[in-house]
Formats: C-alpha cells, structure tokens, sequence
C-alpha cells in the first residue's frame, strides 16, 4: 500500500492524471495525494495463508459479490479510459482476484486502442511452482507491455526470485527502491538512553509472537534504562491488542500505529522486525542497528531472501523464526548495537523513477494512437 502511495503521489507532482481503483480496506494514513480514488466493496484475507476473501464484517465474499466487483471495476475502467492501467502484483501474485483481473484483461484487449498493461511488483517475488510461473509468463506474454520491478537490479535482479525473467528481460524496467523521504532531524540521540528499543511487525496480521518474545526480553530487565515502544499494527486482532496494551507501563509503550514511524526509528538504538519490503527500506534509509525476523509462514520465501542478502552484507543481523525467544532475541539485538552495521548502496529514487516511466508509457500510447 505505502509503495503505490508513493508512486501516486510522484506521478501527481510531475503533472500526471491519476485515478487509483482501490479495494482493500481503508486506512486513515492512506494518501493518494491529488489523484481521483474509486472504491470497491473492501475485501481482505481471511489468515495469513491467503485461503480465502471476506468483506470487511468479516462475512463471506460470495461468487455474487465477486461478479458485482467484477462489474463495478470494468464500468470504471470504462468511464476512465486510461492511457495505462497497473496492476499491482498480479500475474506473479494475487490469483484470488482473477475473478476481476481476468476480466479486465480481456477488456483491455478487446478495446479499439487498448491501455499500455504494467505490471508492478516489488523487488522479490515469493517462490512458485514451475506450473505457476508458466502460467504466470502465458500471461504476461499475451496481455502485458511492461514489467515494472520496484528494485535494484545490481543489488537483486528479478530473475534470483523468478528464475523465467530472462524470457522477459525486453518488458522489464527496474524503477529503484520506493521509500520515503527522511527528513534529518539534526540531533542524534542514538549514543543517549533516550533512544528507543522499538519493536514492529507491519500491519500485525502476523508477527505475534515477535512482540511476545520482546516483551518476555522487556520483563527479564534487559536494557532497563531504556524506553520500549511496541508496535501492533493496525491489523491485529483487537483480543491481542488489548492483551500488550495490558503490560504497558512507565517505559512500555504499546501502540497501533507510531506517529512520525520513520523519524522514530532514525533516532531509535535499536530495531526488532520482520522482513517486508518497506520495513527493510526504512531501515536502510535510518541505518538504525536491526535485528530482522522474516515471516516464513505457509511456505512464503520472500523476507528471508531478502534478510540473507543483507545479512551477507553484513547490514542486519538475522533471527529465524524457529529460534525466537527471549534469549536468541537478547543475543541478537546485543549483536546489532555492538556491531556496526555496513553500508549498502542502492538506488532509492523508486516513486520519481516509477512516476517518469509510467508517464512515459502514457505518452508514447497516446502518440501511437493519435497516428492510427
């Protein structure tokens, strides 16, 4: 979500007419900056397994929602008439919604002078069978012009985590790192005690027990001079929110969303999270001491390739999630603030970059219409 934030609100800057068709469910630091957002009847995952859709009172999203879904989404695409449609992940990811980007991809075909087709993904896409991937490249190959990579080639080409990408090495753009910008504050409170331990788990669908393996740390009177500042998630259940929020106390913090979470973290003495693409971009922007906990559950590969790469390089220390506890998590965070983490360059310019390419897609579409 943050990335396509991002991404529209560059496109907005250099001039571009965004309309974003958004149907997930709604978050209040969501900005799309000046672009026209559409609503469709919000879904989310019903577990961490992705088994299934439910609407947002967390009732069963029927066929017949999925046809109406279908529908509202082909009438928008209708009225818009864009130059370029992007879609976010799919066809690598997201194949419970083909019961609408299906559709959308044969109406774009079957369109007198179709929309430029991008696909946007991030750096590292999660392993797949050999059947998936196939199907995956039928697509691309038959619908797609563009495959937009939200990374660094030199630092992870597309191909490490998608070994077919050589077959499409003419459709690929590498944009960079979508991150935001850090504004320095000027003051480093990292060599103080009042830098913090802070401790986040993404949206906190998943990621529980890293917070109960911390606060077993925090109760054990590690690093007692400290503030702890514990990060839930707007997506955790509200039962485990209220069971952390129950341990808060003069040097706990227990909160759903962190105001100003990147500044925090510039001045924090220590991270503990997982592995997702914006929390690994934060850390690299802060260059804060981390300890990464990548989410591995139901066969997902995506964090932990990325964790390895860095703990290669020697810019965080990595925690399996089969090792957590209270003292594998002391050892590490230990391990973090007494070893300097090494520099990594790489090209974090992602929203600009997106927005030029995308804007360029657009009016090399419409020049190539305009001679038809």
């Amino acid at each position: 979500m943050r990335r396509a934030t991002l991404i529209v609100q560059a496109l907005c800057r250099q001039g571009a007419k965004v309309d974003v068709i958004f149907g997930g469910m709604p978050l209040a630091s969501m900005s799309f900056g000046t672009a026209t957002v559409h609503h469709l009847t919000p879904v989310k995952s019903a577990d961490a397994a992705f088994s299934g859709l439910l609407k947002a009172d967390g009732s069963q999203f029927s066929d017949a929602d999925k046809a109406q879904r279908s529908r509202a989404l082909l009438d928008l695409c209708q009225q818009i008439q864009a130059d370029v449609i992007v879609t976010e992940t799919y066809p690598f990811g997201r194949r419970q919604m083909r019961f609408e980007l299906l559709p959308l991809l044969q109406w774009v075909k079957s369109q007198h002078r179709p929309p430029t087709l991008v696909a946007s993904i991030r750096d590292i896409l999660q392993r797949r069978s050999s059947k998936r991937e196939q199907e995956c490249m039928a697509l691309l190959q038959e619908h797609y012009q563009q495959v937009l990579v939200h990374g660094d080639e030199n630092f992870y080409p597309l191909q490490q985590s998608f070994p077919p990408a050589a077959a499409i090495n003419h459709q690929l753009s590498y944009s960079g790192y979508v991150c935001p910008q850090l504004q320095e504050s000027g003051t480093d409170k990292r060599a103080t005690t009042e830098a913090k331990i802070i401790i986040s788990i993404g949206g906190g669908s998943v990621g529980r027990e890293i917070l109960e393996a911390a606060l077993s740390l925090y109760h054990s009177g590690f690093a007692s001079d400290r503030q702890w500042l514990l990060i839930t998630g707007p997506n955790m259940s509200p039962a485990d929110k209220a069971y952390f929020q129950r341990h808060s106390d003069q040097r706990l913090s227990v909160t759903e969303l962190a105001d100003n979470f990147l500044q925090q973290l510039n001045s924090a003495y220590v991270s503990v999270s997982m592995a997702g693409y914006n929390t690994v971009m934060d850390l690299l922007l802060t260059k804060v001491a981390a300890v990464v906990i990548p989410f591995e559950g139901e066969g997902e590969t995506e964090q932990l390739a990325r964790s390895e790469v860095l703990a290669a390089k020697g810019v965080f220390q990595v925690l399996r999630i089969g090792q957590l506890n209270c003292d594998n998590l002391r050892r590490a965070i230990d391990a973090a603030t007494t070893q300097p983490g090494a520099a990594v360059s790489i090209d974090n310019c992602g929203a600009d970059n997106s927005a030029e390419l995308l804007i360029k897609w657009a009016l090399q579409r419409r020049n190539s219409t305009a001679n038809v």
